[in-house]
C-alpha cells in the first residue's frame, strides 16, 4: 500500500491516541503512518521479512549518531563471527549472487545482528542485499524478483561488478539514509508480531483495523523475496498460498478468519477498512476480491454489526506496478465498513 493511501485512510477514520491494528502489514505502510500520526499501533505478518521491515521502521535509533554507534558495535562482533562462515553450507542459488567473501562478510553481520535483536540494522542489511548500482552487495541483479543480470551485465565486459563489495562502507551508506527522514517521536503502544493473521491475539479498544490482504495470489511473496527471506531466517519458509482449484474460496477463508479474529474487539462506531486488489491472472474476472469481501460481510454472522460506510476505486499507475509489461493488479478498492 502507497504511504500516501495509508495516510490519507488514517486521518480520515481515526484520531490521535486510537489503537490501529493492520494484521497484513507487509511493509508497514500503515504501521509506520499510524504511529507518526499519534496512534497506538499492533501490526503482524506471517512473512519474517514483513514483520522485520515493520519492526525497523517503529523502532528506530533515537537518531543518526546512535545509529552509527549500533553499528560500530554489530560490526565489532561480527568480524568475531565470520570465521564460523562455512559457505559450503549455504545453498548454490544464494552463492551465485554474491562474491564469496562478501557473502561471508554479509552472513557474519546477518548473525550477529540476529545474536543482538538489531531488528533495524538487519532491515539495512537486507535492504542493500542485491541490486545492479554499486551500493548494493550482490553481483549485477534485479532489485524486485532477485535473479542475476549476467547476461546484460556479463563478467568478462563489466569484471568490476563482480569484485567484492564493501559490506561495511554500504551499510553506513544506507543508515545515512534512512535518516533523511528524521523519526517522529512515536506512542508507547507499538507492537510488531510475526504471525499468521488467522492466529491474531485478541485484542480490545480497537478503533480501526486498516489492512489489505494478499491479492488472491497475485504476488508469489516467498519467491519475490526468496534472497531476503533466506538470508533473514536461513532457509525459505512455507508461505500462505492462494492457490488450487478455487482460489475465491481460498481468499474468503483466509479473510474470515482474520476478520472474526478481530471484529469483537472493535469499538461500537469504529471501522474495517479493507484495501484490495484486482486479480488479474490466470484468466479469470477482475474485481474478484471487492466482490468476495463484501460479501463475506453481507453473509456472515459474526459481522453482522458492520455496515459498508463507503467504497473507494484507486487505480494503480504502471509505474508501480514490478512485473514486466505491467502486467498485474491494476486497481485498487477501498472498502470501509462501519460497527453500528
Amino acid at each position: 500500500m502507497k504511504t500516501s493511501m495509508a495516510r490519507s485512510l488514517i486521518k480520515a477514520w481515526t484520531r490521535q491516541g486510537d489503537l490501529v491494528v493492520d494484521p497484513f502489514c507487509g511493509c508497514g505502510s500503515v504501521a509506520l503512518e499510524a504511529a507518526a500520526n499519534g496512534r497506538r499501533v499492533v501490526a503482524g505478518d506471517w512473512n519474517s521479512y514483513g514483520a522485520l521491515l515493520t519492526r525497523a521502521k517503529l523502532f528506530p535509533p533515537i537518531s543518526l549518531r546512535a545509529a552509527e554507534r549500533r553499528l560500530a558495535k554489530v560490526w565489532k562482533l561480527s568480524r568475531e563471527r565470520i570465521a564460523e562462515q562455512d559457505l559450503r553450507a549455504v545453498p548454490p542459488w544464494v552463492r551465485r549472487f554474491f562474491n564469496p567473501q562478501t557473502l561471508r562478510s554479509a552472513l557474519a553481520f546477518r548473525d550477529a545482528s540476529v545474536e543482538t535483536d538489531e531488528y533495524f540494522l538487519l532491515a539495512c542489511l537486507l535492504g542493500i542485499l542485491h541490486h545492479q548500482r554499486p551500493g548494493f552487495l550482490s553481483y549485477p541483479s534485479s532489485h524486485l524478483v532477485p535473479y542475476v543480470r549476467d547476461a546484460k551485465f556479463p563478467r568478462r565486459l563489466f569484471p568490476k561488478m563482480y569484485d567484492e563489495r564493501d559490506v561495511l562502507t554500504r551499510l553506513e551508506a544506507k543508515v545515512r539514509r534512512t535518516f533523511r527522514r528524521l523519526p517522529k517521536p512515536y506512542p508507547e503502544r507499538r507492537r510488531v508480531l510475526q504471525i499468521d493473521a488467522r492466529q491474531f491475539p485478541s485484542i480490545h479498544n480497537i478503533r480501526a483495523v486498516i489492512t489489505s490482504p494478499p491479492y488472491m495470489n497475485e504476488l508469489d511473496y516467498v519467491r519475490d523475496n526468496r534472497l531476503r527471506l533466506w538470508f533473514l531466517e536461513r532457509r525459505l519458509p512455507m508461505g500462505i498460498e492462494l492457490v488450487g482449484r478455487d482460489r475465491d474460496a481460498a481468499f474468503t477463508s483466509l479473510l474470515r478468519a482474520a476478520c472474526l479474529r478481530l471484529a469483537p474487539g472493535i469499538q461500537s462506531g469504529g471501522y474495517f477498512i479493507l484495501v484490495v486488489g484486482d486479480a488479474t491472472r490466470g484468466g479469470g474476472p477482475t474485481g474478484r476480491t471487492a466482490i468476495l469481501t463484501k460479501d463475506l460481510f453481507d453473509s456472515e454472522t459474526a459481522l453482522d454489526a458492520f455496515r459498508l460506510d463507503g467504497i473507494y476505486r484507486d487505480t494503480i499507475p504502471d509505474i508501480r506496478r514490478s512485473r514486466r509489461e505491467c502486467r498485474g493488479t491494476k486497481a485498487e478498492t477501498v472498502l470501509v465498513f462501519r460497527k453500528v
